[in-house]
């Protein structure tokens, strides 16, 4: 990687006061620093990246982690030291950048006139130098939401390819959009209300009403996050923190808007038939790709199992992430039943999911790190396909819309199964039949400017 790990964006008209302002401020040099630690972790050339010593194999890391479990943390560096693996914790291996950024961040809560927010800034402080991050979740949701939103520390595992353990660092801060959050509060509310209870065999994260969720004007991605540019987030990953405390879904619209111009709305033009695409207007399918979004992110909760990541192991993100995007999809059924939104607005959630499918696989090529994401929109479209519930010889269309709709129900149903009770076997059957990325390599030469 070339680029340094902070991407800014345009800040806008923000209805912000000088004193939060000043807090921004001091919050962004915060998310800034946070990338000079990335740089230090990132490492796309090697599976575990910096994590681990480059000469060691999994074989070795995993045999000793069973006599030192904190080769395993998600919060520690492995090095080599006298030809024997040793766990340094990520806040002592830092530390000098750690007290660095708790300075700024320690500035902000000193600036802020709101008591709340201050605190949970010197919460954030503090999990940062102490290396313990369970007390500022929890503070951060139980919290009333707040206009300013600030996320920083060791959150996401997707740079370690080796064993989808180690987290790695980065910061986001966004001011949110009141308009949008509210359309995003009534389907979230919508989709809780008329999740039913299903799959009895496994034991079931329930805490529906816990589920905060905001669209913010983002200002800036740091670390991590800058190099994937996700559009949305849903923290903390801990099923058992959000089990008790809930969690908060985060629509990054710059992201969104970037994203929507730049890939979702030229790829739909580049695989779906000519005639197909008359049917919707850009603005159409930019709301439907929104709501793409808000579904994905409300559903992940809804198909939270304990104990589903031990089972599934390396095959659990995939079926992670695509079954909150086809469970979201499906929810929009009893949506359209209630006149909240109409065929045509389905059908545009549906036609951008299939977009979106292919960004994944875009990514994919250019971020191997998102490889689950690409093989999970993989298994929706090959599972489609096989159902003859879409046509893809000519450009991507659907025959008879309930048809689809039925096979998005029918495959919803399948992968939560697979979350709630499957094998490893079941889960890697189920990769096997329907995973290949042949799906998107037949629509190469329409994606030439993208790949």
């Amino acid at each position: 990687m070339n680029h340094f790990p902070v991407q800014r964006f345009p800040p806008g008209k923000l209805n912000l006061t000088t004193s939060e302002k000043k807090v921004v401020d001091k919050l962004i040099q915060a998310a800034e620093e946070v990338a000079e630690i990335y740089k230090l972790q990132e490492n796309p050339r090697m599976p575990g990246a910096n994590f681990y010593p480059h000469d060691a194999t999994k074989e070795e890391i995993l045999k000793e982690s069973q006599k030192n479990p904190e080769i395993l943390s998600p919060y520690t560096i492995i090095e080599r030291k006298d030809n024997k693996l040793q766990a340094v914790p990520y806040h002592a291996k830092y530390k000098k950048q750690l007290e660095k950024i708790a300075k700024s961040i320690r500035a902000a809560a000193k600036l802020t006139g709101n008591k709340e927010f201050s605190s949970r800034l010197y919460l954030q402080a503090d999990s940062l130098i102490q290396g313990k991050y369970e007390a500022s979740d929890i503070y951060w949701l139980s919290m009333k939401p707040y206009k300013i939103n600030f996320v920083i520390g060791p959150i996401e595992r997707y740079d370690d390819k080796l064993f989808f353990t180690k987290c790695s660092y980065q910061s986001w801060i966004g001011i949110m959009d009141e308009e949008q959050t509210k359309e995003a509060i009534a389907f979230k509310d919508y989709i809780v209300s008329a999740r039913r209870k299903v799959l009895a065999p496994s034991e079931k994260v329930e805490f529906l009403n816990k589920i905060q969720v905001r669209v913010d004007h983002t200002l800036i991605f740091s670390g991590l996050i800058s190099r994937y540019m996700f559009t949305s987030s849903n923290l903390p990953n801990d099923v058992n923190l959000m089990e008790k405390h809930g969690s908060e879904i985060v629509i990054f619209k710059q992201s969104f808007d970037n994203k929507f111009k730049t890939q979702h709305l030229p790829i739909f033009k580049a695989v779906f038939e000519d005639k197909f695409q008359q049917g919707y207007s850009s603005s159409v399918l930019k709301t439907g790709s929104l709501r793409n979004t808000y579904l994905h992110e409300i559903s992940h909760p809804l198909l939270r199992y304990r104990d589903a990541e031990t089972r599934l192991k390396e095959y659990f993100p995939v079926f992670d992430e695509i079954a909150a995007s086809v469970f979201g999809v499906r929810a929009c059924g009893s949506l359209l039943l209630k006149n909240i939104i109409s065929q045509k607005e389905l059908e545009s959630i549906i036609v951008m999911f299939i977009a979106r499918a292919f960004a994944w696989w875009i990514s994919y090529l250019k971020e191997p790190g998102v490889l689950h994401y690409a093989k999970g929109f993989a298994i929706a479209l090959n599972y489609f396909l096989d159902n003859g519930a879409i046509r893809g010889s000519q450009g991507f269309s659907w025959p008879n819309f309930t048809k689809l709709f039925v096979s998005i129900t029918e495959l919803a149903d399948a992968l939560e199964r697979i979350l709630a009770v499957g094998t490893y076997e079941d889960a890697k059957q189920f990769v096997d039949e329907y995973a290949s990325l042949e799906v998107f390599e037949r629509f190469r030469g329409n994606l030439k400017k993208f790949t």
